[in-house]
C-alpha cells in the first residue's frame, strides 16, 4: 500500500504558490524557460487546472463568494463573438473543451454557445472535420480535435442529441474491427502507443455519455499486448499524460469488455508502482514536472484512476476524485 498523504499535501501547497492573489487566478508556471515563452499572468491553462487539481483533491473553495470568483475568472476567458476559449499554441477544440470541463467542476457553465463551431452542427460538416483530422501520423494531437469538439459542443449547450447520435454513430462506424483503436484503416502511421493515446481519449466521450463500446474486448486484448510487448512508455522512467492516458483506458475497458481482470489489476499496480516511485523522489518545491500545473494535474488523474481501480492500494486523507466522472474531456 502506498501513503500518498504527504504527496497531496504537496500537492496543494504547490497550487497555492500558483496563486496570483486573486480568488480564480492562477499561473500554470512560476519560473521562467531558458527560451523566456512562459507566460507566468493568468491563462486559461493555470486557472483550469488549479480547478481540476483542487477538486481532485477534494480542495475546490467552499464559500460561495469564492466560487463566484473563480467561475467569473474562467468564463472571462471566452470570447463574446464566437462563444470559444481560445490559448496560443492550443486547438480551439482543446481549450473550448478544458476551460469549459473546469467550470463544470464548479456547478457552472460557459456564458455563450460555441457559435464559432456553429457549422458542425450540420451532419455532414461533422463527418469532413472528423475525416480530416491526420489518423494515421498524429492521432493522439489528433484526438484533441476529435474529442475536443464533442466535449466543446456538450459543455457550451451547442448540440442537441440528434447531433450526439450522430457523432457517435461516426465513432461507430470507424472503429477498427481487430484492435478496437481509431480509425480504422489509419493505425500504421504512428507508434502504437500514439494510437492508444488517442483512443483513450473517444473512450472517455463514451463513459461519459453511457454509449456501448464499439469493440471492447480487442481493444482489452490490444492494451494488454501493448503493454507486454513494450510498445508503451515506461511508467517507471517518464510521467506526464501517457499514466493517465493508458492507466484509465485499460481501467476503464477492462470493466466493459468483462474479461482478463486479474491481468489487468496486475499492469496497473505496476503502473501505479512505477509512476508513485518517482513522484515520492521529486523536490515539490523544484520539480519542473511538478510545478506545471498542466503535469500535474495528469498526475493527480493518473492517481485518482489507480486509487479507483486498486482499491486499498493508494491511501489519501480524502479519497481522490477524477473529473472525467463529471464531465468529458482533458
Amino acid at each position: 500500500m502506498h501513503d500518498l498523504r504527504p504527496f497531496i499535501q504537496s500537492v496543494k501547497h504547490i497550487v497555492d504558490r500558483h496563486y496570483l492573489g486573486k480568488p480564480g487566478a492562477y499561473a500554470r508556471w512560476i519560473t521562467q524557460d531558458a527560451k523566456g515563452s512562459r507566460d507566468l499572468g493568468a491563462i486559461p491553462y493555470g486557472c483550469s487546472n488549479a480547478a481540476n487539481i483542487l477538486y481532485t483533491i477534494g480542495a475546490l473553495p467552499e464559500s460561495l463568494e469564492e466560487r463566484q470568483a473563480f467561475i467569473r475568472v474562467l468564463q472571462s476567458f471566452q470570447d463574446e463573438d464566437t462563444g470559444l476559449f481560445v490559448n496560443p499554441g492550443n486547438y480551439e477544440t482543446h481549450t473550448t473543451a478544458f476551460v469549459s470541463g473546469a467550470l463544470k467542476l464548479l456547478d457552472a457553465r460557459p456564458l455563450y454557445q460555441a457559435k464559432g463551431f456553429s457549422k458542425y452542427l450540420d451532419k455532414e460538416e461533422l463527418f469532413r472535420f472528423m475525416d480530416a483530422i491526420d489518423w494515421d501520423k498524429n492521432p493522439w494531437l489528433g484526438a484533441h480535435l476529435g474529442a475536443g469538439i464533442y466535449a466543446s459542443m456538450l459543455l457550451t449547450d451547442t448540440a442537441d442529441d440528434a447531433w450526439k447520435d450522430h457523432y457517435f454513430a461516426w465513432l461507430d462506424a470507424n472503429a477498427d474491427e481487430a484492435t478496437g483503436l481509431w480509425k480504422r484503416g489509419a493505425l500504421a502511421g504512428a507508434p502504437r502507443f500514439h494510437h492508444l493515446a488517442a483512443t483513450f481519449h473517444y473512450v472517455f466521450n463514451y463513459e461519459h455519455a453511457k454509449r456501448a463500446l464499439p469493440y471492447p474486448k480487442q481493444l482489452l486484448d490490444t492494451c494488454i499486448q501493448a503493454y507486454r510487448e513494450g510498445a508503451c512508455i515506461d511508467f517507471a522512467k517518464e510521467v506526464g499524460w501517457a499514466d493517465i492516458d493508458f492507466a484509465y483506458l485499460l481501467a476503464r475497458v477492462q470493466r466493459r469488455a468483462g474479461t482478463r481482470f486479474e491481468e489487468t489489476q496486475q499492469i496497473l499496480t505496476e503502473i501505479a508502482d512505477g509512476l508513485i516511485g518517482q513522484l515520492v523522489k521529486m523536490d515539490p518545491g523544484t520539480s519542473e514536472k511538478l510545478n506545471d500545473l498542466n503535469t500535474l494535474f495528469a498526475i493527480v488523474c493518473a492517481l485518482a484512476v489507480l486509487q479507483d481501480a486498486l482499491p486499498g492500494y493508494i491511501r489519501t486523507s480524502v479519497p481522490l476524485k477524477l473529473v472525467l466522472d463529471i464531465r468529458p474531456f482533458l
